[in-house]
């Protein structure tokens, strides 16, 4: 059994055959913000489904992709893409 508090990191290093891994955070800089904008989407009308999609890519037929039900335009806040 290794006494942790009376070994120094290059003798557990060497003892446990491991490599350290060290973690760092983000810097606040690069971390990316969310935009929410208001967007047009198309929701299914059916109340047990809860598909939906945006309007920018939404096919021609306007039918659920989920269910099959007619889908109908709602504004929703999304983020920005």
């Amino acid at each position: 059994m290794i006494d942790n508090e009376n070994v120094s990191f290059w003798t557990y290093y060497d003892l446990k055959e491991a490599v350290p891994i060290f973690f760092g955070k983000r810097a606040k800089e690069e971390e990316m913000e969310t935009v929410l904008v208001e967007t047009e989407i198309y929701s299914c009308m059916d109340e047990n489904c809860i598909g939906w999609m945006r309007k920018d890519f939404a096919a021609d037929d306007l039918l659920c992709p989920m269910c099959g039900t007619e889908m109908l335009l709602e504004i929703k806040e999304l983020p920005k893409i």
